[in-house]
């Protein structure tokens, strides 16, 4: 296949997919929606730029003609200010809709659509739901959680009835939550901790839901300041564990399943390989960096475990996601100082 189309062109994995697209010598259409504010990321590269918004049905006509490829990355994670939960449903649910009404007219022309959805279909992590178990794999129940992951199954039951009902060539991703760079970096801190305790305190179907958590949110927040490293564990010493996805993989993956044929009708978690410890971070940090290091330890009644399992995407298609702990974090740091690094911020 020569050209691709790219939604959400301007996104955080959209950049990041364009440019490795160029890489491999692909020709590029990208979608960029009216008055985008970061324009300015495809500057100076040699591709086709549309402006428009997905759901006009005419504009996405006119975007996938002449296309061997699609990479679906375009959505809004909530509604931006001043905008209705009704707008938000549209764009994220129609817009879909209207690319693959349009692409299904080709789907003899079209050799893979790839959608980007989210782990939040499950929704990973027990914060908000406890799962059915760990680590969680594709066939995972789900309990789509707000509005957002609503869309996301809405669109998900989608892509896979046009792949049934027209021979489009569908392949979903699900990628664990994406960072770019220093993203990663406040996601181990006292604050983020205690926003999930929050997060579960009315909610008694969640994993981390205990009687006493204001107690223990309480009792945190006076041990340290938010953005202080922090290790938490439960009783009995089991660690608190996160699978974040680093962009750059699920970039990397969006490359792979356009031509592997065994992702064909297919979905796949994307995420790193083996979750992180709070605890392994925190020594990160001790042995590589001169940041205040100073970690709170605490242990806790509940243990959060965001665990995605991406044994199917290496074993199908022969995808490896490399994200090493020292790849996803000197990353970071180096963009936090300022210095080059090879992934686009968000």
């Amino acid at each position: 296949m020569s050209k691709v189309l790219v939604t959400g062109a301007t996104g955080r994995l959209g950049t990041n997919v364009i440019h490795r697209l160029l890489a491999e010598n692909y020709d590029v259409r990208a979608l960029v929606i009216p008055n985008d504010p970061k324009r300015f990321k495809l500057d100076n590269l040699d591709i086709e730029i549309i402006v428009g918004d997905l759901r006009d049905q005419e504009l996405c006509t006119k975007l996938v003609a002449g296309i061997e490829a699609v990479i679906h990355t375009a959505n809004l994670l909530g509604p931006a200010s001043g905008m209705s939960e009704d707008a938000f449903f549209n764009i994220n649910v129609n817009g879909t809709f209207n690319l693959l009404n349009a692409a299904a007219q080709y789907s003899d022309v079209i050799k893979r659509f790839v959608h980007i959805s989210s782990d939040a279909v499950y929704p990973m992590g027990n914060h908000l739901i406890a799962n059915a178990y760990t680590p969680v794999d594709e066939l995972h129940p789900k309990n789509p959680s707000g509005l957002y992951a609503l869309t996301k199954m809405i669109n998900e039951e989608t892509v896979r009835s046009y792949h049934i009902s027209h021979g489009l060539k569908t392949t979903m991703i699900r990628p664990a939550g994406m960072f770019a760079g220093n993203e990663i970096l406040s996601r181990w801190s006292v604050g983020f901790v205690t926003g999930l305790l929050r997060s579960a305190m009315n909610r008694p179907g969640s994993g981390l839901f205990h009687p006493d958590l204001q107690k223990h949110i309480s009792r945190l927040e006076s041990a340290g300041r938010p953005d202080q490293l922090c290790v938490p564990r439960d009783g009995e010493g089991h660690p608190w564990l996160y699978s974040p996805a680093d962009v750059r993989d699920v970039a990397d993956a969006c490359l792979c399943v356009l031509t592997h044929p065994a992702a064909v009708g297919e979905v796949f978690n994307v995420a790193l390989s083996l979750p992180f410890s709070f605890e392994e971070v925190a020594n990160y940090f001790a042995e590589h960096t001169d940041m205040d290091t100073a970690v709170v330890e605490i242990e806790l009644p509940v243990c959060w475990v965001y665990w995605s399992d991406t044994r199917k995407v290496k074993s199908l298609i022969g995808y490896q996601p490399p994200g090493s702990i020292s790849r996803v974090f000197n990353t970071a740091l180096a963009h936090e100082k300022g210095e080059p690094i090879d992934v686009i911020p968000a």
